[in-house]
């Protein structure tokens, strides 16, 4: 399994300031425009989601959620924990 890099990462954590997330994601083109990147960033939504369904990070849950959409083309139920 494909670990997502910093980037992918500091990315999704930026997700709740959507400019900043654009930001990033231009700033690093070689990470975000290939099919790998594309791969490293949904490893690390999942990553976070999964870290969501225990209660962590509530704020940043419903951004996941839209980002995962919005790569995979696919409903992503919210996890139990962020709807409680």
């Amino acid at each position: 399994m494909r670990h997502p890099e910093r980037e992918e990462l500091f990315h999704a954590y930026s997700l709740t300031v959507p400019a900043t997330a654009a930001h990033v994601r231009a700033a690093f083109p070689d990470v975000f425009h290939t099919e790998e990147g594309g791969i490293g960033e949904l490893v690390a939504l999942a990553q976070l989601l999964q870290v969501s369904e225990r209660g962590g990070h509530p704020e940043l849950t419903p951004h996941l959620v839209r980002r995962a959409e919005q790569l995979t083309g696919i409903p992503v139920p919210m996890p139990p924990a962020a709807t409680a």
